[in-house]
Parts: structure tokens; sequence; C-alpha cells
């Protein structure tokens, strides 16, 4: 469950950044992926043979699970009543996702090895875990920035000062 969880989780991040698309042509959707993809060959050890024959099958997994999640996405936002049928859409999306992937697991493991299939597996959740990972991180030192600031400060004061000595502690939240 927590490996959907996150494999939603992206297929939502990915989609809003590819959303975002900036003025200067970049597509961080893209980017991301690209970098996906050479944590993958790189982590799973892959000659330039077995990147030929395994990465359409990889890239047609990724955009099959990512308009598995579309769907999810779009059926959690608009449903507004009869939510006995929705639940059951979305069991039957959740299992199309299971057979997706054993389906990409199969022909992974026929055109590469099947170590380097797990390979492969593991080293795509360590790129996630890392992406939310220092996502998070980036996320709290901003808090942390944002409150050393203080409420009305410029970048350069710094934090607010303590009025007095007793007051060093931080406020409770």
């Amino acid at each position: 469950m927590k490996k959907i969880m996150l494999a939603l989780l992206m297929a939502v991040v990915t989609f809003s950044a590819y959303a975002d698309e900036k003025k200067d042509g970049r597509n961080p959707f893209q980017e991301i992926a690209k970098r996906q993809e050479k944590a993958i060959i790189d982590e799973a050890l892959l000659s330039e043979k077995q990147v030929e024959a395994f990465m359409p099958i990889y890239r047609e997994y990724k955009k099959s699970l990512f308009q598995l999640g579309r769907q999810k996405y779009e059926l959690k936002k608009n449903s507004r009543e009869n939510f006995g049928a929705v639940l059951s859409q979305l069991a039957d999306i959740e299992k199309t996702e299971a057979e997706v992937k054993k389906n990409f697991y199969e022909k992974g493991a026929n055109a590469i090895t099947a170590e380097k299939m797990f390979r492969v597996i593991r080293a795509e959740d360590r790129f996630h875990h890392n992406m939310l990972k220092n996502g998070m991180h980036q996320q709290n030192r901003n808090k942390w920035n944002q409150h050393r600031k203080g409420p009305g400060k410029d970048k350069k004061q710094g934090g607010a000062k303590p009025s007095s000595p007793d007051s060093k502690a931080c406020p409770s939240r």
C-alpha cells in the first residue's frame, strides 16, 4: 500500500511539475524523468544494449501508471455523489495498476535479467525516497528560515532579537 501511495504521490508531483512548465521552454517533468532514468541505469548497472531493450518498456510502464493515476485523481476530484460506485471504480483502477506492474516486471525481466530488474525496482524506490526526502528537507529549511526572520523582517536583518534574557526560548506553537 505504501508503494502505491508513493507512486501516486510521485505521479501527482510530476504532473503538477508538467502543468507548471516554465516559460523558458524547460519541462521539469522531463528533467525529473531523465534524472530518474539515469539513476536507474547507473544503480542497476545496465549495459548500452540492456538500456536499449529495457527503457522503451520502462517508459511505457511509467506512461500507463501516470494515466491510471490521472484517472484516479479525476475520479476523486469530481465525485460528489454515488460514492459506492466511485469506490468500486477506484478499486478497478488499482487492480489495473497491479496488473500493469506485474506485466512490467515480467517484460522487464525478459529484456534484462531478473536480478537487474530487481535492481531497477530498488533504484526507482530509492529515487522516489530521495526526492521526497530532499523536498521535505527543503520545505523544513524554508520554514526554519521564515521562523528565524520573524514577521516583517527582511533577509539582511536576520532573526528577531529577544527583548529580554527570559525570552530566549522559542515561543510555543
